[in-house]
């Protein structure tokens, strides 16, 4: 049995859907009895709903094995069931907010709140953080500009930098993910094997930006996509088209 965790957005999911080939290579592989599952910066709902309120998508035919969400920071099995969360202080979550002032998303209980949202849809919007009520945040993220790639960057190595031990932080283009200290994609991966009780010489992972890196270091089979930066390339151990390709090459291996 192999184990491969897929990041979502533009592995899996694209601005117009997912692709059938995509669909059809994931039943093939588990139709040889190998598990497919998540591994995504995205809460649960927004895996579910990903264009915001409750416009569906077609994946409901992908009977997804586990998901990796939030960067690693809650881990669900097949059913959805909770097999591993970490928190974050709400007082962090206020103090880093003050320094980076841009566009941000809270996540608690898979549900988001938008603060400072510039035209979003998604989930509520607040005024202040003062409104919620929480203690701890599942994660959060901030929300820059469409290409503004350095300023995102300056953003993660601060919290990296000044916040290392209540929480981390991953550069997805123009977004920054921040789940709990000690949580990565890596370690999201990590707890799934444990789980599963499956050896690491069977796990593959897939993703396309700076945020899958973890994941890519963890696993020995790591793939990543032709349109991905040169510094995620080196990470993994091939390059391919789409994820139909890395499936179709990991089937080859039987």
């Amino acid at each position: 049995m192999k184990i491969l965790a897929s990041d979502f957005d533009n592995t899996l999911f694209f601005k117009d859907g997912v692709h059938k080939e995509d669909v059809e290579a994931i039943r093939a592989f588990q139709k040889q009895g190998n598990l497919f599952g998540l591994c995504t910066g995205r809460q649960l709902e927004g895996i579910k709903y990903p264009f915001g309120g409750n416009r569906e998508y077609p994946l409901t035919d992908i009977d997804f094995d586990f998901y990796i969400t939030l960067s690693g920071g809650v881990i669900f099995n097949k059913k959805e069931e909770v097999i591993f969360e970490k928190d974050i202080p709400m007082n962090i979550v206020r103090e880093i907010s003050e320094v980076i002032p841009v566009h941000m998303s809270i996540v608690y209980k898979d549900e988001i709140y938008m603060y400072r949202p510039e035209g979003e849809i998604w989930g509520t919007t607040i005024n202040s953080l003062d409104e919620l009520s929480f203690k701890d945040a599942d994660a959060f993220s901030f929300h820059f500009p469409e290409g503004d790639l350095e300023d995102a960057k300056k953003a993660m190595d601060y919290i990296n930098t000044h916040f290392s031990d209540t929480c981390a932080a991953f550069q997805n283009k123009n977004h920054i993910d921040v789940c709990g200290v000690g949580c990565s994609k890596g370690t999201g991966i990590d707890h799934v094997i444990n789980y599963f009780n499956i050896s690491e010489d069977d796990v593959y992972g897939i993703g396309d930006s700076w945020n899958d890196l973890p994941l890519l270091d963890r696993v020995k089979h790591g793939y990543t996509f032709t349109y991905a930066p040169d510094d995620v390339k080196d990470k993994a151990k091939k390059v391919v088209g789409s994820l139909a390709e890395a499936i179709e090459d990991i089937l080859k291996e039987d």
